[in-house]
């Protein structure tokens, strides 16, 4: 019966802890967000120290500022993720894996620029582009809430279908024996 009673308990905990898990994931957009603003800032600071030394820029020779103009572009453009359309007509619930999809999809973007531009820079013999903190711990953090967040669910799913499976198998025994006592009570006279 301590599940019956801690029914009405769980879910404001669950509701409580999905949207810390929501708020955790915007602000990791956020930072990421403003790492690549100061990517940018590093890439035009570069531009601006180096601006005649030639590099090999996709198997051509051309200044840092060419480059990102040319086949490198997009690092000085921010990155725009666009989220995916449900599949269903009708909304789904919004959901921790979704939040974490969003952040997982960015931070992989934003690697891949990173990366980028500090082959681009290295070639220059310029600084290479260092964020202030490493964001990997707290991605780590986030996919370990969002676990736990979900096996936290399946565990209370699981509670409440052996409640419902506990609830009907009695509900059947005493209708079983209930029939059985009436039926015996007839003959009996």
């Amino acid at each position: 019966m301590t599940p019956l009673l801690m029914a009405p308990f769980i879910m404001p905990v669950h509701a409580s802890e999905q949207s810390g898990i929501r708020n955790r994931a915007v602000e990791l957009r956020l930072t990421i967000a403003r790492f690549e603003q100061n990517l940018q800032h590093s890439l035009r600071d570069a531009i601006n120290t180096t601006p005649d030394q030639v590099i090999d820029c996709k198997s051509k020779p051309r200044t840092l500022l060419e480059c990102l103009k040319g086949p490198y572009h997009n690092l000085m453009q921010i990155p725009i993720t666009i989220s995916k359309a449900p599949a269903q007509s009708t909304p789904a619930p919004h959901s921790p894996l979704q939040d974490l999809d969003k952040v997982e999809e960015r931070f992989a973007i934003y690697t891949d620029r990173v990366n980028a531009a500090n082959d681009l820079l290295s070639r220059a013999g310029a600084p290479l582009f260092v964020p202030a903190r490493n964001l990997t711990p707290d991605m780590d953090d986030l996919r370990k809430r969002v676990l736990a967040y979900m096996q936290d669910r399946r565990s209370g799913s699981l509670w409440r279908e052996k409640i419902v499976v506990f609830v009907s198998g009695f509900a059947v025994l005493c209708a079983v024996f209930g029939m059985l006592y009436f039926y015996l009570r007839r003959f009996r006279g």
